[in-house]
């Protein structure tokens, strides 16, 4: 009886969501901004930045996490000295992945950064996806995007197109469903419909436009059917129409433009990244810095309400 009451007490606890303020030189601050500034969210949130980039100065600061208890239903600021440069952001993202390996939140919902400049800062990794599955030691992991009408996750993220190929075997893909399926299963408590996309143009027409679907993707399908709802593969240029007539559709895209033209195309504004396979909740939205109207005031930041608002439903 004492470990369940323990264990009670610990999930009530980290109940706090921690939002990362992005690329200071970004939409990232306004953004977040325009999200939380007439948001009552459900459990604690804490802003992580520098107090300098961040419009609302009124917002409580704290020193630690563990000042907000989760009764505490505000939003408070946790100030990072970091100057305005290509590691701001780094700093900032940093500091929440420590919180949620500590299990100090359960959500870290971050806003844009610029890969090019964490390289050019000598940062190792290609963006916050890589950064958070090394980070927490995760052997798989990936990107699925989520909209209330379009759902996709990506088999690859950020490789170069020729890798694909080399990749793409029946055994690899059968790994992979089953991973993308029990994850989305965990974390939205209910089952989902997987719609397969073939790589080639036309699926591959009978083998005529290449043997991918053939070799390894039908038969990859045809063995996970006894335990997954699944079909395809289905032509790259309908697979996302088709899904988006469905409820509780995903979309199996094989790398990442042929997932995310479409996906962005229909959901801009709307759509959401969620890291699967993490031990913790992580939303983003699915745009970048977006460097040209940074600081005008124009940035939309409804797919940052979205990210806020889909992690705090993941953790309730």
């Amino acid at each position: 009886m004492a470990t369940k009451d323990k264990d009670k007490k610990r999930i009530k606890i980290n109940k706090r969501t921690a939002v990362t303020l992005g690329d200071p030189e970004g939409i990232g601050p306004e953004i977040v901004y325009q999200s939380l500034r007439d948001y009552s969210p459900a459990h604690p949130m804490i802003i992580i930045g520098s107090r300098e980039f961040y419009q609302d100065k009124t917002i409580p600061l704290i020193n630690a996490v563990e000042e907000i208890e989760n009764r505490d239903k505000g939003i408070y600021f946790y100030h990072v000295d970091a100057p305005a440069s290509s590691d701001a952001s780094f700093t900032y993202v940093e500091t929440g992945i420590q919180w949620a390996l500590d299990k100090k939140i359960s959500a870290l919902v971050t806003a844009p950064i610029s890969k090019e400049k964490w390289l050019k800062a000598g940062i190792p990794y290609r963006g916050h996806t890589e950064l958070l599955a090394q980070t927490a030691g995760v052997k798989e992991h990936a990107m699925f995007f989520w909209s209330r009408n379009l759902k996709v996750v990506l088999f690859s993220i950020h490789i170069p197109l020729k890798s694909i190929f080399e990749r793409l075997k029946k055994n690899e893909i059968i790994r992979f469903i089953r991973f993308a399926a029990s994850e989305l299963s965990r974390l939205f408590s209910r089952d989902f419909t997987f719609l397969v996309s073939g790589l080639n143009p036309h699926a591959g027409e009978n083998g005529f436009l290449g043997n991918e679907e053939i070799d390894e993707i039908i038969p990859a399908i045809e063995t996970l059917k006894p335990e997954i709802n699944i079909d395809g593969p289905f032509p790259p240029d309908v697979i996302f129409l088709k899904a988006k007539e469905m409820k509780d559709a995903v979309v199996i895209s094989w790398y990442h433009d042929q997932g995310l033209i479409a996906f962005k195309l229909l959901n801009i504004h709307r759509g959401v990244n969620v890291t699967l396979g993490l031990p913790y909740i992580r939303t983003s939205p699915d745009h970048g810095t977006a460097y040209d109207i940074a600081g005008k005031g124009i940035a939309n930041p409804a797919s940052m309400k979205q990210a806020i608002r889909l992690a705090e439903l993941l953790i309730s």
